[in-house]
């Protein structure tokens, strides 16, 4: 083989490894979306093993543009989210959303989010919302190619006046789509798609209002939960 040859292997094998790290599900699929531990040139942590750090870094470069999308739903919560309270001190894994990073963000109505293992309920006007994304390391070199985000959906509860809904516990759970569109809303657009959320909330003692607490090591107080728009 001669060196014009080995060139344009080279080339094209780094522009294909380059095509599966940047497109995940097309081909392999997040799961199997890789790093190179053999590379000691590539120190990028496995797939979905990421810091609070670079983690935090990712989503302070990224939550104007999530929040810009989701706007597009004309859903009112997705157009303030980001300026509500936030009450996790950094981006946190939660697998009952996919094994997605995300944070917790709620309304003035529902100031006491987070301290309801009293068995405190949320009044209606009550909204919480949790908006995601995905790391995906590089199985290159930073300085071939950079890691992939990929942005994910935005999880809304709004507490509504009782009667709404008993199997939601009035609650209704909306999911928009990182390009803006509405995947489901409950007692809407795509009943049956989001009745998944709240048949996973069900698991979550009524004493909590149908709520899941966020780890105790990213919780904020509410009196410390920092403004979206800090």
């Amino acid at each position: 083989m001669n060196a014009s040859t080995r060139v344009s292997v080279i080339v094209f094998t780094v522009a294909l490894l380059n095509a599966i790290a940047m497109t995940p599900g097309k081909l392999y699929g997040p799961s199997h979306v890789f790093a190179d531990t053999q590379n000691p040139l590539d120190d990028h942590l496995p797939a979905g093993e990421v810091t609070d750090t670079r983690a935090t870094k990712t989503y302070d470069s990224i939550k104007s543009t999530l929040a810009e999308n989701y706007a597009k739903s004309l859903l009112a919560a997705a157009s303030s989210y980001n300026s509500w309270r936030r009450y996790n001190k950094a981006p946190y894994v939660s697998e009952h959303h996919g094994g997605r990073l995300v944070n917790d963000y709620a309304n003035a109505a529902a100031t006491n989010y987070g301290n309801l293992e009293n068995g405190d309920r949320l009044p209606a006007g009550s909204i919480v919302a949790m908006d995601s994304f995905r790391i995906i390391p590089s199985c290159l070199p930073l300085s071939i190619t950079a890691d992939a985000v990929d942005p994910g959906p935005l999880f809304v509860m709004e507490k509504l006046n009782p009667g709404f809904n008993e199997e939601t516990g009035d609650w209704r759970f909306t999911m928009i789509l990182p390009d803006g569109s509405i995947y489901g809303e409950t007692n809407g657009i795509g009943h049956e798609q989001v009745r998944f959320c709240a048949d996973c909330h069900q698991d979550a003692s009524k004493k909590q209002d149908w709520l899941f607490f966020l780890p105790k090591q990213y919780r904020l107080l509410a009196e410390n939960a920092s403004a979206g728009s800090d």
